[in-house]
């Protein structure tokens, strides 16, 4: 059978032409379709456009997508897995899993997440042909017991069987922001989790301070006595005229997790958060529950929104998949956290 099309990782020139499938295939509105400098923000790098694509032979026509976000200089770094698509009336067969294995085997990846995977389309697939593990994001929450009129979040049932912040005295929790030039030192001094995907400084950086949409506050962690750095990233959100805090990303010693309730407990009172919530995979729940965070479950009567673009007051599953099964992921991980 004679092979119609050809894989090859995207140049520069592509990107129109990218963002013109995404809008079509993929989502009309969405911000890969409709902003370039957003675009050119989020996979610029190396020289040429973390995508990978199939297109056909003759009329350079784009058969189908792979998109990619490295935290570090590939191959050999964590990759991460975004949107994937096919064009709909295509007619090869695997061609996406073909596409996604000739990004695999040029990025070498040390390891390997995808978060918001589609659980229909995706999951079978990467479960069949790449050994993923997969499953939905954990949800953490700790309500602000002051509030008494919830906008964001909604409180079905009484919340007074909510775990209490439990504050451990033993070990002085010490925190405060931090400037870009600072990460680096930060990262120098963290013990940072072996299970955690590696993030190289120029990463994070480029993540959480360099931004162009959303801002970010990061902050130096450490518990006295026990650990003495680590990295812990917030943002604020907003509904109506109500604020939540979503702890973002976390780089370090796990353990310093069960530390929060002291800093939870301050910065909804100062803030006047709603809640503080928090998205993750590959975490013991012990370690949250000391810091009185809560376990979403389906069946507790209290909802903690996921998505504010546009805002759904509804608790919804991400699903992620990761390459293994002991690998921790955040919500800021791969493109969990990006606007929509």
């Amino acid at each position: 059978m004679v092979r119609n099309y050809a894989i090859s990782q995207a140049s520069n020139n592509d990107q129109i032409k990218i963002m013109a499938f995404i809008e079509k295939y993929w989502e009309s509105n969405h911000i890969l379709a409709r902003d370039k400098k957003f675009f050119q923000y989020e996979f610029f790098g190396q020289g040429k456009i973390n995508f990978f694509l199939a297109k056909a032979l003759g009329s350079n026509k784009i058969l189908a997508i792979q998109g990619f976000i490295p935290y570090g200089t590939y191959p050999n770094c964590h990759i991460c897995g975004v949107i994937s698509r096919v064009h709909p009336d295509s007619r090869i067969p695997m061609l996406g899993v073909e596409l996604m294995k000739k990004m695999l085997e040029f990025t070498k990846p040390s390891s390997y997440c995808g978060i918001g995977t589609n659980p229909k389309t995706m999951i079978p697939l990467v479960k069949r042909f790449f050994g993923r593990s997969t499953g939905i994001m954990d949800q953490f929450y700790i309500l602000n017991s002051h509030i008494k009129d919830y906008k964001i979040a909604k409180i079905l049932d009484s919340p007074n069987y909510l775990t209490s912040p439990k504050f451990d005295r033993s070990h002085k929790f010490e925190y405060r922001l931090i400037a870009k030039n600072e990460i680096n030192d930060v990262l120098n001094k963290a013990q940072v989790n072996i299970r955690l995907p590696k993030k190289t400084c120029d990463y994070l950086i480029k993540r959480y301070f360099e931004n162009p949409k959303y801002e970010y506050k990061c902050y130096k962690v450490s518990i006295s006595g026990l650990q003495e750095a680590s990295l812990l990233v917030t943002r604020e959100v907003f509904y109506d005229d109500a604020k939540a805090l979503r702890i973002i990303d976390f780089i370090g010693d796990i353990e310093i997790l069960s530390y929060l309730s002291q800093w939870a407990s301050l910065e909804m009172k100062i803030h006047n958060y709603e809640y503080i919530d928090l998205l993750s995979s590959g975490i013991d729940e012990e370690i949250l529950m000391k810091s009185g965070f809560n376990k979403q479950q389906s069946s507790s009567g209290v909802i903690i929104p996921t998505y504010f673009e546009p805002f759904i007051r509804e608790n919804i599953d991400i699903y992620y998949e990761k390459s293994e099964e002991g690998l921790i992921l955040f919500k800021g991980d791969a493109d969990g956290d990006r606007p929509n």
